[in-house]
C-alpha cells in the first residue's frame, strides 16, 4: 500500500508538470504586441526587431478573382517569410479598399487600375480628395476584363439589348459599379433610366441569374471568374461582345478602360473570342507603411513568381518586368526591390 501511495504521488506530480508546460504554449503569438497598430499592422513596426509583422491585404468579394489571388499571395508570403504574416481580407472592392487604406485599417489593397488612378488624382468617386501623399503603388498584376454575362435564352445579344433590363452592376459603391456606370452612360444608356440596375456582388449576380431574377450582369474580374464559371456549369450563358466603336467611346470617357479579348473556351458554351473592355489591376499600400515591410512583401511575391503563376490563370500575365509599369507612384519599398532586380533605372 505504501508503495502504491508513493507511485500515485509521483504520477500526480508528473501530470501537474505536463499541464503547466502545455498551459504555457496555449495562445502564444508570434508577436509580443497583440494590439493593432497603424496601417493594418500588428506587432512592432521595426522589421529588424526579429518579431513577425502581421499585416492585412484587402481584396474583394470571395467569389471574385481578387480574393483568390489574395489567398495565393498570402500563402506564398506566409510560407516563405520569417518576418511577415499576411491575412487576406474580403471586402466590397476597390472603392472600399481605398477607404480602408485611408483609415489605416489595412496595409495593402488590391485595386482596379481606374480606381487606383482616380484615388491618386482625386477624380470621380474620389473627387477633390487626391491621395498623392497617402497612397503608393507596389506593382501591377493582370487585366481585369468585363464579363458582361446574360443567359442564352434571354434574347440579349448586344449591348443595346440591355435597355430596360434588370442588370447587376456590382456591389454598391464598388469599383465595379463605377466602371459599369461609366460604360452604360458612355454608350447611351442613362444610369437611372436606361437599365434597372441591381447592386449585387458577383456571387449574388450569378445566383440571381440562376433564379431568373436578373437578366444580365457586369462582372469585372480576371478570367476565368469563379462566379461566371459556376453559372455556366448550371445554365447556358452568353458573354456580350463590344464593337470597336463601343470600346473607343468608353475609352474616351475613362482612359484607364481599354479593349481586351476573352479567349473562346474560357467558359462552358462560349467558344468564340469575345471583344470586351478591361482595366489593369494594381496592389497598393498606404504611404506610411514601413519601407522594409513593403520590400519583404514584394520580394516574396516576385522571388516565387512561378508559384504565383500556378495559383490562377490570370496571374500568368504578371512578370517582374511588367510589374512596375502602369502603376501609380511606387512605394519606396517596392522601388527598392525593382531597382535591385534591374527593372527600374537607378
Amino acid at each position: 500500500m505504501k508503495n502504491f501511495r508513493i507511485l500515485s504521488l509521483i504520477l500526480t506530480f508528473a501530470f501537474v508538470l505536463i499541464l503547466a508546460a502545455c498551459g504555457g504554449s496555449i495562445g502564444e503569438s508570434t508577436s509580443s504586441n497583440g494590439g493593432e497598430a497603424d496601417s493594418g499592422l500588428e506587432g512592432s513596426s521595426d522589421s529588424t526587431s526579429g518579431e513577425t509583422q502581421s499585416v492585412v491585404l484587402t481584396t474583394a468579394g470571395t467569389s471574385g478573382t481578387f480574393y483568390a489571388v489574395g489567398a495565393a499571395f498570402t500563402q506564398i508570403v506566409n510560407n516563405n517569410s520569417n518576418v511577415l504574416d499576411v491575412t487576406n481580407q474580403a471586402s466590397g472592392g476597390s472603392v472600399e479598399n481605398v477607404r480602408l487604406i485611408d483609415n489605416k485599417e489595412v496595409a495593402f489593397a488590391m485595386l482596379g487600375g481606374d480606381s487606383a488612378v482616380d484615388a491618386y488624382n482625386g477624380k470621380r468617386e474620389f473627387e477633390g480628395e487626391p491621395r498623392k501623399d497617402e497612397l503608393k503603388g507596389l506593382f501591377s498584376m493582370y487585366s481585369q476584363p468585363l464579363n458582361l454575362v446574360a443567359l442564352a435564352d434571354s434574347g440579349i445579344k448586344s449591348f443595346s439589348d440591355l435597355e430596360g433590363k434588370k442588370v447587376a452592376v456590382g456591389a454598391p459603391g464598388s469599383g465595379s459599379e463605377v466602371k459599369s456606370q461609366i460604360t452604360l452612360e458612355s454608350l447611351g444608356l442613362p444610369y437611372d433610366s436606361g437599365v434597372k440596375q441591381q447592386y449585387l456582388s458577383f456571387s449574388e449576380a450569378a445566383d440571381g441569374m440562376k433564379d431568373g431574377q436578373i437578366d444580365a450582369a457586369f462582372v469585372w474580374a480576371g478570367v476565368p471568374t469563379p462566379a461566371v464559371q459556376d453559372l455556366a456549369a448550371i445554365r447556358d450563358i452568353v458573354v456580350i461582345p463590344f464593337t470597336d466603336e463601343e470600346v473607343e467611346k468608353v475609352n474616351a470617357a475613362q482612359e484607364a478602360i481599354y479593349g481586351e479579348t476573352i479567349p473562346g473556351g474560357t467558359y462552358d458554351g462560349v467558344d468564340e473570342d469575345i471583344q470586351t473592355l478591361a482595366v489593369n489591376t494594381q496592389v497598393v499600400a498606404g504611404a506610411d507603411v514601413d519601407e522594409e515591410i513593403v520590400y519583404e512583401f514584394v520580394k516574396q511575391i516576385f522571388d516565387h513568381i512561378d508559384d504565383v503563376h500556378a495559383a490562377h490563370n490570370s496571374m500568368k500575365e504578371m512578370t517582374l518586368e511588367s510589374a512596375p509599369k502602369n502603376v501609380i507612384e511606387l512605394h519606396p519599398g517596392a522601388k527598392k526591390y525593382f531597382e535591385e532586380k534591374g527593372v527600374l533605372s537607378q
